[in-house]
């Protein structure tokens, strides 16, 4: 289903220290593999407790894929949608900094993580398909899926809601959102609760960053910017996984297309 003259060609990776890894993951040959993300315990909150057998998904950042190989572990067909290092990644025009230095470390990294997909895509006999890209260019020729999953994504992107409209435009059912939740005090949650959907900007420039994250949209946003695109019935969620080994919380919207 779609044009296949869109999906890019396996690679053939098998060296691990050619890799940098998002997600840690069992990867049948090489073992346990360490990446910043261990999700494997609380997987199913991580993505809503929704069932995919049977389902056609869309994953937009795939990173090292242990969501895309969890979900078609379930039945799904998935198309991983990510930036390859031929894409710009959308950093923070932060004032003062080398911007064409660190777009340089950024695309490296990107070839690594790209490369910790093919080699787990290999390792597992995986069929999904990858397409590459910029949040804001998703192709049609992708065509429909039934269920579109950004996991930890928004926060990392200047216009979240344009990754949202682009992907949502191909999504029939369901779309699922994952990301952090802000770390707040608790007079700050107080205000929260009074103010409503917000989003926090996280660039600061007396900090000189970050760089790689924009915005900690609260869950409630979400559910208003998705709602805006016709998935009007939705659900939060709230869970911790642990990232490079401490706790952070994070928040699950499930919405369905009414």
């Amino acid at each position: 289903m779609g044009d296949a003259s869109i999906y890019a060609a396996p690679r053939k990776v098998t060296d691990l220290g050619d890799c940098d890894f998002y997600h840690t993951m069992e990867i049948p040959g090489y073992g346990l593999v360490q990446g910043q993300w261990d999700l494997r315990a609380g997987i199913r909150d991580y993505l809503g407790n929704l069932g995919f057998a049977g389902k056609r998904v869309l994953e937009v950042g795939t990173a090292s894929g242990f969501l895309c190989f969890e979900m078609e572990r379930q039945g799904a067909e998935v198309v991983a949608y990510d930036l390859s290092d031929a894409d710009a990644w959308d950093l923070v025009p932060m004032a003062g900094i080398d911007f064409d230095a660190e777009m340089s470390i950024r695309k490296k990294h990107i070839r690594r993580l790209n490369n910790s997909y093919w080699l787990a895509h290999r390792a597992f006999a995986s069929r999904a398909r990858v397409v590459y890209g910029d949040a804001y260019s998703i192709p049609e020729a992708i065509g429909e899926v039934d269920i579109c999953l950004f996991a930890s994504v928004l926060l990392h992107l200047r216009d979240p809601f344009l990754a949202l409209q682009r992907a949502l435009s191909l999504t029939r059912e369901t779309v699922i959102v994952t990301d952090r939740l802000a770390r707040r005090s608790l007079r700050n949650r107080m205000v929260a609760r009074l103010t409503g959907p917000h989003m926090l900007f996280l660039p600061d420039h007396r900090k000189g960053g970050p760089l790689e994250a924009w915005w900690y949209p609260s869950a409630e946003a979400v559910v208003r910017m998705v709602g805006v695109l016709g998935f009007n019935r939705a659900a939060i969620s709230h869970h911790a996984h642990p990232f490079e080994g401490v706790q952070h919380r994070l928040f699950t919207v499930v919405a369905h297309r009414v």
